[in-house]
């Protein structure tokens, strides 16, 4: 019975993997793959500094230290993970202005489009929950000029600042950071792959010739 099983996965993998490769489709339709391989690296090398990370404000940058310095190639996991998000928000923004432009936000890949949007969004959120975890100087002043810009909104802004400052715990972004946003993320991820597979790729904006 597990050999049927494994057989049958290995001739859906092979099914999906013989599908012929639409002939407009060029680099700028390989964005989104990239993210998704971002994302499995940014997902590596951070279970890697889990074992390390201390979430106290007066050790987290300490321990960060530690790792990079005195464990075997830690320094190079730290900042492939460092570099690694900025990368990956650079490259998810930059997929998500090339579906714009193509206009693959229309009908019916509508949901494929919001879901891509929150992945953005959530995204940025991990990038900035990230710079705090160290809690130096730039996390601090990362946050004291998020909090100053979120006091400037309309009507509630002053409110959901003083929340953010009565509530704010390094522990709660270390959860928000490793647990909340990856599990969210993962949710769309799952959704935006089913709209993808459902509607597949958008037609180009000209003829293929």
């Amino acid at each position: 019975m597990f050999k049927n099983a494994i057989d049958s996965l290995k001739d859906r993998i092979t099914a999906q993997m013989v599908k012929p490769v639409p002939s407009h489709v060029n680099i700028f339709y390989c964005f989104g793959g990239i993210s998704l391989l971002l994302i499995l690296l940014q997902v590596i090398t951070g279970v890697f500094m889990l074992f390390y990370f201390t979430p106290e404000p007066k050790v987290a940058l300490l321990s960060i230290e530690a790792m990079s310095n005195e464990v075997m190639g830690g320094w190079l996991l730290r900042d492939g993970h460092r570099w690694g998000s900025t990368i990956l928000l650079a490259f998810v923004f930059s997929h998500m202005i090339i579906v714009f432009y193509f206009k693959a936000y229309q009908s019916p890949r509508q949901l494929t489009w919001t879901s891509g949007v929150v992945q953005l969004a959530l995204v940025f959120l991990m990038v900035t929950t990230g710079v705090l975890l160290p809690w130096d100087w730039r996390a601090y002043w990362a946050y004291a000029i998020w909090m100053d810009y979120i006091g400037t909104w309309p009507l509630i802004g002053g409110y959901l600042r003083e929340v953010a400052l009565e509530t704010f715990t390094l522990n709660m972004v270390f959860y928000t950071h490793v647990l909340f946003l990856p599990l969210l993320l993962g949710g769309f991820l799952l959704f935006h792959f089913k709209m993808v597979r459902k509607y597949g790729i958008s037609e180009p904006l000209w003829g293929t010739g």
